[in-house]
C-alpha cells in the first residue's frame, strides 16, 4: 500500500459575516477536496492539546503520529534541524520573524512576505552589528528563519510568537524570564540595524512593509524522535518549504527533497510541490506534502487571499494527487487541516480541525463536501491528533 498525505496549515476557520456566515473553506471552490470528502471518510481531530502552544509545530508532531506531550521541545527545536546551524551546550535555538513595527505597534508578522534574498542581506547587517561570533542566523525561506544564541544552561526565556503581538505595543510582548536579556538586546539592536537600511528604504518607496524588527520566539532544542521507518515500516518523504516541516522530516529520517519555487508563504509553487510528491511516491511508501499559505493569509487578515490559497491548493495539489490515488488500487490519500487559523482575529486556534481520507478499505461516509460543519458531523472516531496517522495506515 502507498500513502499520500496533504497537510494544510491554518485552512480551517471561523464563520465570517462577510461570507454570509460561511468559513473561507466553505466559500471556496474546491471540487477535488469535496470529491475526496464525498468518496471517503471525514471527521474532526484535535491536533493542539492543552497546555502546549497553539503552534504549527505542535500540530505537525500530531500529524506525523508523535504525541506532542512527549516530543515537543519548543518550536525552534524542529526548525533548527533544517537550518544547518550547529548547537553547543548552553545554546538555544529560536524561531525568528522579520516583522514590521509602526509607532511602537507590531503590524505585520512577515514584513510583507519579504524575500529570501532581502532577508539574507538584512541578517548579514545584523550579524555585523551584534558582533558575537557565537550567534548564528539562518534566513530560512525569507521572513522566517532560525537564530541560535548562547543564553546559558539555566535559561528559560518566555517568548510570544509574533501573531500574539499583532496590533499590540511591542514593549508589552518582548521576551522575559531567565536568559531573556540577550534576546531583548538583539531585538532592540535590530531596530537600529534595519532602520535606514537600503533594503527597507526601497521597500518603503515601493509601498511595501519594511522589515524593521527581528522577532525572536519559540525557543527550543531538537527533540529525539524515533525514525518514521522504524515505527511504521514505511519509507517516506516530506515535501515542504517551511523550516519546521522540513526539520521534522529530517529528525524522523524522512527524505526531504528541495522543491524549487516553494517558499513557505503564499507566493509559492504549488504545482512544483505536487510534481515532487508524485515523483517521490514512485519509490517511496508514504509522501507528505505540507503547505503553509492558508495560515499566512489568516495571520495577514486577508480573507480573499485565504480563499485563493484554498482554491489553488485544491486545483494544483489535491486534484493531481487524488487523480493518482484514484488510478490505483493500492493507494490511500489523506487531507488534514493541521490547525485552525482565524482570518478575522489573525490568530491560530486550537479547535478540532477537519480531516478526510480516501482509498482501499476506507468505506465512504458520503458527506458531500469538505468543510468544518461537514467534518463535525463525520464519524471518523479519532479524537487525538497523534492517533490519526495510525488509523489512516491500518484501518
Amino acid at each position: 500500500m502507498k500513502y499520500l498525505i496533504v497537510l494544510a496549515s491554518g485552512m480551517a476557520d471561523e464563520p465570517l459575516a462577510e461570507l454570509g456566515g460561511r468559513t473561507p473553506l466553505a466559500a471556496a471552490h474546491k471540487p477535488a477536496l469535496d470529491e475526496l470528502a464525498r468518496d471517503g471518510k471525514i471527521g474532526c481531530v484535535r491536533t493542539l492539546p492543552e497546555p502546549l502552544p497553539a503552534s504549527e509545530e505542535v500540530a505537525l508532531l500530531s500529524a506525523l503520529g508523535f504525541s506532542p506531550q512527549e516530543f515537543f521541545t519548543g518550536e525552534a527545536g524542529l526548525a533548527v534541524a533544517d537550518s544547518g546551524l550547529k548547537m553547543e551546550p548552553g545554546q538555544l535555538a529560536f524561531m525568528h520573524n522579520l516583522t514590521t513595527e509602526a509607532n511602537g505597534v507590531l503590524v505585520d508578522h512577515a514584513a510583507g512576505q519579504i524575500s529570501l534574498k532581502e532577508a539574507e542581506v538584512l541578517l548579514t547587517s545584523l550579524t555585523a552589528a551584534f558582533g558575537r561570533p557565537d550567534a548564528q542566523f539562518c534566513a530560512g525561506h525569507g521572513f522566517t528563519g532560525v537564530t541560535v544564541l548562547t543564553v546559558g544552561e539555566d535559561a528559560a526565556p518566555i517568548c510570544d510568537p509574533p501573531e500574539a503581538a499583532l496590533g499590540l505595543p511591542v514593549a508589552r510582548r518582548m521576551p522575559h524570564g531567565a536568559g531573556s536579556e540577550l534576546l531583548v538586546r538583539l531585538m532592540e539592536l535590530s531596530r537600529e540595524a534595519f532602520l535606514e537600511h537600503e533594503i527597507n528604504r526601497v521597500r518603503t518607496d515601493l509601498g511595501e512593509n519594511p522589515a524593521n524588527l527581528l522577532w525572536l520566539w519559540g525557543p527550543g532544542k531538537p527533540p529525539t524522535l524515533p525514525s518514521f521507518e522504524s515505527r511504521h515500516r514505511l519509507s517516506s518523504a516530506m515535501v515542504a518549504a517551511t523550516e519546521s516541516a522540513r526539520g521534522l522530516g529530517r529528525l524522523c529520517g524522512m527524505r526531504v527533497p528541495h522543491v524549487s519555487g516553494a517558499t513557505g508563504g503564499y507566493r509559492t509553487d504549488y504545482t512544483a510541490k505536487a510534481q515532487c510528491a508524485l515523483e517521490a511516491i514512485g519509490s517511496m511508501d508514504l509522501v507528505v506534502v505540507h503547505v503553509a499559505s492558508p495560515a499566512e493569509a489568516s495571520l495577514e487578515g486577508n480573507v480573499q487571499r485565504k480563499i485563493s490559497a484554498i482554491q489553488d491548493i485544491d486545483a494544483m495539489i489535491t486534484a493531481p494527487l487524488l487523480q493518482y490515488a484514484r488510478g490505483r488500487d493500492d493507494t490511500r490519500m489523506m487531507f488534514l487541516c493541521t490547525h485552525m487559523a482565524s482570518v478575522a482575529r489573525r490568530r491560530r486556534l486550537r479547535d478540532p480541525v477537519p480531516v478526510a481520507m480516501f482509498g482501499p478499505g476506507l468505506e465512504p461516509f458520503r458527506r458531500g463536501a469538505f468543510s468544518e460543519t461537514a467534518a463535525q458531523d463525520g464519524e471518523l472516531g479519532v479524537e487525538h491528533g497523534h492517533e490519526l496517522l495510525q488509523y489512516f495506515l491500518t484501518r
